[in-house]
This record gives C-alpha cells, sequence and structure tokens, in this order.
C-alpha cells in the first residue's frame, strides 16, 4: 500500500494542489511521520501542521554583493535560484533550496532567503492511495518545489519571463521540418498520462466542445462522456489523422500564425498537453484561446519534465520544473484568464514495461495548471 501526502496552499493568486505518493513503509518508518502515516491507513485520512517543513521562514529580506554569486543563467528580479549561488546564503555546497530574487543593480541583490510557503496558508494531509509508489520515494521530498508555481509579481513578470531572449530557440527553423514526420510514439509513460487522463475527466461534461491545442494523435481524454465533440490543431496531418476522439483536424503552425481559425465562444474547454514550451508567442495564443472560449470555460496547460530541447523556448530549461508553473501562470494572468490553479502529482513508480524501466524507477511527474475566462 501506499500513501498519498498531499499539500494544498494559496499563494499570490494561485491555487495550488502538490502531492506525493511514497511506499507506506516509508511514512511509518520515519519518526516524524509514523503516528500520521498509521492514523491514515487505519482511518482513512491524517492532518498534520506543514509549518516546520515550509523553512526557512521569518527571515529578513538581505542584501549580498553581485560579486562572488554563481550562476550559469542570468539574474533578474522575479526570479528563483538555488542557495548555493549566493555565497553567505547556502548551508552547504549541495544547498539547492529555492531563493527568490527581488532586486538587482550594479553592486546588490536583494533576496528572500525564505521558503516559498513560509507563513502561507497551507494545510498537509496524508492519505491511503491506490498508486503504487516508486521505490525510494521519501515524504520530505513533497516540501521541494510547492510554492514555486506562485507567479513573478505583476510588475517583473515581463523581465522574468517574457523576455525575447527568453523566447528564442535552439532550432530556429520552420517547426513544419522538424514536425515533417508523425511520431506515433507516446512522449510521457502510462502512469503519468493515465493520471493526465483523470485530471482531464474532472474539466469534462455530455455536450461539450472541447479544443486539443497542438495536438497529436492522443487528447489524454477519458472514454467517458463520449457525447462531446473534440477539436484537434496540430502540426503533423498523420497524427492529427491517428487520433480517434477527434471530430475536427486543423493542421497549423502557431509559431508562424497565432490566429485559431474558430469564432469567437466556440469552446467549452480547451486542453493543452506537453506542448506550452514550443510557442515562440504564448501571450498571442493565450489570447487567441481566450477568444475562442466561452465565459467561463476552462483552459488546462499540462507537461512533465520531458521535452524536445532545440524547439522549446530557452527559459523553459533554465527554470524550475515547479517555477514551469508560474511561467505559464503569468502567462493566464496576462491575458485576463481567472482563478488560476495548479497540481503536481510525483512519486508515482514507472511502470515495468516502460522502455526507460531500467533507467528511472519513478514515472514521468506530471504539472497541470488551469484557469477560466471571465464570465
Amino acid at each position: 500500500m501506499a500513501i498519498e501526502a498531499r499539500l494544498e496552499w494559496r499563494a499570490a493568486g494561485i491555487a495550488g494542489v502538490d502531492r506525493l505518493i511514497v511506499p507506506d513503509a516509508a511514512a511509518r518508518s520515519d519518526g516524524r511521520w509514523q503516528r500520521a502515516a498509521g492514523q491514515a491507513l487505519a482511518e482513512g485520512e491524517a492532518e498534520l501542521d506543514p509549518a516546520p517543513w515550509l523553512q526557512p521562514a521569518g527571515l529578513d529580506v538581505v542584501s549580498l554583493p553581485r560579486a562572488g554569486i554563481r550562476l550559469a543563467t542570468p539574474l533578474l528580479p522575479g526570479r528563483h535560484y538555488p542557495r548555493l549561488a549566493f555565497p553567505g546564503l547556502a548551508s552547504g555546497p549541495r544547498d539547492v533550496r529555492p531563493v527568490r530574487v527581488l532586486a538587482v543593480d550594479d553592486e546588490r541583490v536583494r533576496v528572500d532567503p525564505n521558503h516559498p510557503l513560509a507563513g502561507r496558508a497551507a494545510r498537509l494531509r496524508l492519505l491511503p492511495s491506490r498508486f503504487e509508489a516508486a521505490p525510494g520515494t521519501r515524504l520530505i521530498e513533497l516540501f521541494d518545489g510547492p510554492g514555486l508555481q506562485a507567479p513573478a509579481p505583476p510588475g517583473l513578470a515581463d523581465d522574468a519571463y517574457f523576455r525575447l531572449e527568453h523566447l528564442a530557440r535552439q532550432d530556429e527553423s520552420p517547426d513544419g521540418d522538424f514536425y515533417a514526420g508523425a511520431r506515433l510514439t507516446h512522449h510521457l509513460d502510462a502512469a503519468c498520462r493515465g493520471a493526465l487522463t483523470t485530471l482531464h475527466g474532472r474539466f469534462l461534461q455530455p455536450g461539450q466542445c472541447v479544443l486539443d491545442l497542438m495536438a497529436s494523435w492522443d487528447s489524454h481524454l477519458p472514454a467517458a462522456p463520449a457525447a462531446i465533440h473534440v477539436a484537434g490543431l496540430g502540426l503533423n496531418a498523420g497524427e492529427l489523422a491517428a487520433n480517434p476522439r477527434l471530430a475536427e483536424r486543423v493542421v497549423k503552425d502557431l509559431n508562424a500564425r497565432p490566429e485559431l481559425p474558430w469564432n469567437d465562444a466556440r469552446f467549452d474547454l480547451a486542453i493543452c498537453v506537453a506542448a506550452i514550451e514550443y510557442l515562440i508567442q504564448p501571450r498571442a495564443v493565450l489570447a487567441e484561446l481566450r477568444r475562442v472560449l466561452k465565459p467561463g470555460a476552462w483552459l488546462v496547460v499540462s507537461f512533465s519534465d520531458r521535452w524536445f530541447p532545440p524547439k522549446a523556448v530557452r527559459i523553459w530549461s533554465e527554470l524550475h520544473p515547479f517555477e514551469r508553473v508560474a511561467w505559464v501562470a503569468s502567462l493566464f494572468a496576462g491575458v485576463g484568464f481567472v482563478d488560476v490553479a495548479s497540481e503536481s502529482l510525483r512519486g508515482l513508480k514507472r511502470p515495468e514495461d516502460d522502455k526507460y524501466a531500467a533507467q528511472r524507477a519513478h514515472a514521468d511527474p506530471l504539472f497541470a495548471v488551469w484557469a477560466r475566462v471571465p464570465e
């Protein structure tokens, strides 16, 4: 049996849920969790105060000299960086706990050294899980990353995430050439795909008109409800033709022209799976998505930790996996979506028949962020 550790929080206009699946033996053998883990398995749920793990907390903002800061990426206000880059802050050479840079000038840097969720309203629950946990997962890993999803403050978002150089790519050749051949293969393992399908099912209702943006041969939609109309827009006609859920198929390069070929308020729901990182005009595309979605309709963007590096925008590889959610959340906010929320799922066991099972015991993590059009 496994246990789901679930951290629920709210910060900077986003509601987050972060889930980690751990072997029950790992929780029951650790004195910090033992009693709660036993209660969760016996009674169905246990709740703990997360504050002791959302540390450090209560520290003052610090001003540091720029000299001596060791970073391979640009130092920008609003972004998070590992503690080890800042002499005097790190507890050792492997201290990768995140800190947020607040201001930068020629000589000094102002840094918030607290945990991203320090002082925030948060809830920690342990629940029995139906999933199989990857071996070796520890509950303490739950607190590594959550909170980084909170977007940069509005005045900092443009410089933090959306400079022109952030949206450049290694391979600037036409996308149609790169995607000319159909890739009828799964880019996420079966455990991650199953969790993604379940997530999409939470937003579906019979009779809906659904847009699968940057679609391929699998829309990751549950079998029910069957009474939905799915339109897919992607770059490869062969992949779209192989997708049995699509009632409409449109081949279009959004990086060449971001306009969507549908009338206003056409769709009840839009999904975008493992693709947002390839858009070089992401705000223009999300503005179009808002236009074609009905008032109150949701847009769900999901991704994992695998992508095609030559075609992903440069900033994607520079951001912490959880901070990529902040990048997407900032896109939502910038074009007027509301009620932004996110969810992560880690710690699932990789299926034994997966081609990477010998290399990686953990399944691909799932990160999702969604928001709706104002009514």
